[in-house]
C-alpha cells in the first residue's frame, strides 16, 4: 500500500543582500524583515510551502550576478528580491530573461521596467516633488548637490538637475565622489565659496558620515537635505532635514522593532511588503492543468491586478502602474536628537 504525502509543493525565493560590507546594516535588516514577513503569513495555512534563500552581494555586481545564477541552477527559485538600484538593475535584466517574477526595492525608475519585475519603494518623481516642495516652503533658491558615484544616483542626478532649474532653481555645484574617497576637505571648501542654500547629500555610508563631520569642522554650516540616507549618520546630521519613503503604519514599526530587536531601515516595509506580495499572488493564482504550481507568467498577472487580488499593505498608501512600480507617499523627516522624526515643512 502507497502511503500518501501530505507535504506541500515548495515556492523558493531568493534574495540578494548585502549581509556584509558598508551596507550590511541594511541587508542584515532585511533578511529579519524576510522572516518576519514569512512567519506572520502563517505558513501552515498556506496551500504551498515558501522557501527563502539569502545570499551576500556586498552589493557588488559581479557577486549578485553569481547569486541570482545559482538560484536558479541549484536552489531552482521560482521568484528573486533585490535591494537598490545597481544591483536591482542587474536583476531586473537577468530576471525578465529567466521568466522569474522579481520583486526590488529601488528608487529607480527602471528597476520595475518588464513584465516580470516590480519595484515596491517609493518611486523618484514621489522623492522629487516632495524635495521641490521642501526647498519652496523654506525660499532656498542656489542648490548645490554632492553625491556618491553610483548608477542608481547617478540616474536621479541626470533626472533630478534638468527639473531643478526648469523650476527656476539655481544649480551651484554638482559635485561626485568615488566610494574610495575619505579626504573631501578640498572639495568641501569649494563647495562653502559657493555658498549655496542648500545642500542635496546623496551618498551612503561611510562617505556620507564623512561629508557631513568635515563639513562641521570646516564651518559649512548651511542646510542639509538626502534621500533616505541620513539615517546611516544621524549624529553628523543632527537637526537636518530629508526625504525618505512611507516607513509603514506605526503598529508595523513597532512589530518589526519589537520581533527583531532591530531598528526599521530603509526598504524593511517594502521587503515585508513586497514577500507577502509574492506570497498572496502564488496562492490566489490557479495552478495550469497537470502541474503543482502556478507559472511565473501567471503569477505576474495577478500580482499586477493590486486592486483586486485581496492583497493587504502595511504601508498606509500604495498604489501600482501599470509597468509593475508600486509607489507610496515620500515622508519629510528631521533628525531630532538622534531620532528621525516626521515633519511638514
Amino acid at each position: 500500500m502507497v502511503k500518501k504525502t501530505t507535504e506541500k509543493p515548495v515556492i523558493t525565493i531568493g534574495a540578494t543582500l548585502p549581509l556584509t560590507g558598508n551596507l550590511a546594516v541594511y541587508g542584515k535588516a532585511l533578511q529579519k524583515s524576510l522572516d518576519l514577513a514569512l512567519q506572520d503569513a502563517h505558513p501552515e495555512k498556506l496551500k504551498y510551502t515558501y522557501k527563502i534563500v539569502v545570499e551576500d552581494d556586498q552589493y557588488d555586481l559581479k557577486k549578485a550576478l553569481i547569486n541570482v545564477n545559482r538560484f536558479k541552477s541549484v536552489d531552482n527559485i521560482n521568484a528573486v528580491m533585490s535591494f537598490w538600484g545597481n544591483i536591482g538593475t542587474l536583476v531586473s535584466d537577468w530576471a525578465e530573461k529567466n521568466k522569474v517574477v522579481h520583486m526590488g526595492c529601488a528608487a529607480s525608475d527602471k528597476v520595475g521596467a518588464g513584465y516580470y519585475n516590480f519595484n515596491h519603494a517609493t518611486q523618484p518623481q514621489s522623492l522629487l516633488n516632495r524635495i521641490l516642495k521642501y526647498y519652496k516652503d523654506n525660499n532656498f533658491k542656489k542648490i548645490g548637490i554632492a553625491y556618491l558615484q553610483a548608477l542608481e544616483i547617478q540616474e536621479f542626478i541626470d533626472h533630478f538637475v534638468p527639473i531643478l532649474k526648469e523650476n527656476g532653481f539655481e544649480v551651484v555645484f554638482v559635485t561626485s565622489f568615488n566610494p574610495e574617497e575619505r579626504d573631501l576637505k578640498m572639495e568641501i571648501l569649494k563647495m562653502k565659496d559657493k555658498q549655496p542654500d542648500v545642500v542635496e547629500v546623496l551618498m551612503n555610508s561611510p562617505i556620507i558620515n564623512i561629508f557631513g563631520k568635515t563639513s562641521k569642522e570646516l564651518g559649512f554650516d548651511v542646510p542639509m537635505s538626502s534621500i533616505n540616507n541620513m539615517t546611516d549618520a544621524l549624529e553628523e546630521y543632527e537637526g537636518q532635514t530629508f526625504v525618505t519613503e512611507d516607513s509603514g503604519k506605526a503598529s508595523f514599526t513597532e512589530h518589526f522593532e519589537t520581533a527583531t530587536e532591530t531598528p526599521q531601515t530603509a526598504c524593511v516595509v517594502n521587503f515585508y511588503d513586497g514577500l507577502n506580495m509574492l506570497i498572496n499572488a502564488y496562492e490566489k493564482t490557479p495552478a495550469k492543468k497537470g502541474k503543482q504550481i502556478p507559472d511565473n507568467e501567471d503569477v505576474a498577472k495577478t500580482l499586477l491586478d493590486i486592486d483586486h487580488n485581496g492583497f493587504v499593505s502595511v504601508i498606509n498608501e500604495i498604489n501600482m502602474d501599470e509597468e509593475g512600480n508600486i509607489d507610496s507617499p515620500a515622508v519629510l523627516k528631521r533628525i531630532i536628537n538622534g531620532k528621525p522624526t516626521t515633519v511638514e515643512k
